[in-house]
């Protein structure tokens, strides 16, 4: 019911694909819809990512953008959901001459025109660097994320390739948006160890995606804990990208005994072919969550968001509302 971790591009519906593609005449492949999955015997992050290429080539227009936006926004909204954080990098969206600015406001376009029919459901961006991506790429983004504070663009982001890419590298990017006094998430300690959330948290990111392999018992974990970090555990992409083995790997009862707040989200919806209620059914699943820890994990989404408070006391009366409900469909 809340995601603070939920990628657009990884996230487009079958109806979505159909639809672009046949607006624009492209070629989804013989093995549609199996190719936009990711497989089952999935080696590695870096074959994970090969996923986002086809979202990569429909998204490349104003129109496309703030359609997906919309529809994703729509659904989430029908599956019950009452808060998301949805993040995409709008420097990949300009082989075709938009700019990255054009691409954030397409976004925020859809992303408006949707809520405006979702009442009681709430949605902010997230704009995303990218590691692979040249320094001055990443800086436009700061930059584009700056000039768009106030509206519902509540943060930037850093993903991709990590162990090809170490956090290091961005510092200068990094600086850039402490200046700007924006809030800060990024990817770490998914593909590699703990080393790269320390560096995560020396860029200023209160908020980590993944950090699966932080070193919890160690003074990296009570930096964490002290500095109040929170980590947004994505647990069936972890297995795909075999950061993880299984989900008794995932470090979730570590991370709540050393009192480091810690949140269950999805990923990418369609890539990993998930969404919150499962990725929760799995974690009660796996370790026997009673409704309290598993509200308390929720509260831990809405007290980490970048929403405002007004919003976040909104959310909260929400969540007292469908704890049973929810707790009950992730519990069976």
């Amino acid at each position: 019911m809340i995601d603070l971790h939920l990628h657009l591009d990884g996230s487009l519906s079958e109806q979505d694909f159909l639809y672009l593609a046949k607006k624009d005449g492209v070629d989804l492949g013989k093995d549609f819809p199996n190719n936009i999955y990711v497989p089952e015997d999935c080696p590695s992050l870096e074959i994970y990512l090969e996923r986002f290429a086809l979202p990569g080539l429909l998204l490349q227009s104003k129109e496309n953008i703030a359609h997906v936006t919309n529809s994703l926004v729509r659904r989430l909204y029908k599956m019950g959901y009452i808060y998301a954080e949805i993040r995409f990098a709008p420097q990949l969206h300009t082989t075709k001459g938009l700019s990255q600015m054009d691409a954030a406001l397409a976004a925020l376009d859809g992303l408006e025109k949707a809520l405006k029919e979702c009442p009681d459901f709430e949605a902010n961006l997230i704009l995303c660097c990218m590691r692979h991506a040249p320094k001055e790429v990443n800086l436009e983004t700061i930059e584009v994320a700056n000039k768009l504070k106030g509206t519902r663009v509540v943060a930037v982001d850093l993903a991709g390739a990590e162990a090809l890419h170490p956090c290091s590298y961005y510092k200068e990017v990094f600086d850039l948006a402490k200046k700007y006094k924006l809030n800060i998430t990024i990817h770490a300690g998914e593909a590699t160890g703990s080393d790269e959330v320390m560096m995560a948290l020396d860029n200023g990111a209160s908020r980590i995606g993944h950090g699966v392999h932080l070193r919890v018992n160690s003074a990296d974990g009570e930096r964490a804990r002290d500095e109040k970090i929170c980590f947004e555990f994505c647990p069936t992409s972890n297995l795909q990208t075999k950061s993880l083995k299984r989900y008794e790997d995932v470090p979730l009862r570590q991370f709540m005994d050393k009192g480091i707040a810690v949140t269950i989200n999805s990923d990418n919806m369609t890539v990993s072919n998930t969404d919150v209620y499962q990725e929760f059914s799995h974690m009660v699943q796996t370790f026997k969550l009673s409704k309290i820890e598993v509200k308390g994990l929720l509260t831990n989404s809405i007290d980490n968001s970048f929403a405002s408070e007004k919003v976040k006391e909104k959310l909260r009366k929400e969540l007292e509302q469908r704890i049973d409900k929810f707790y009950s469909q992730v519990s069976i």
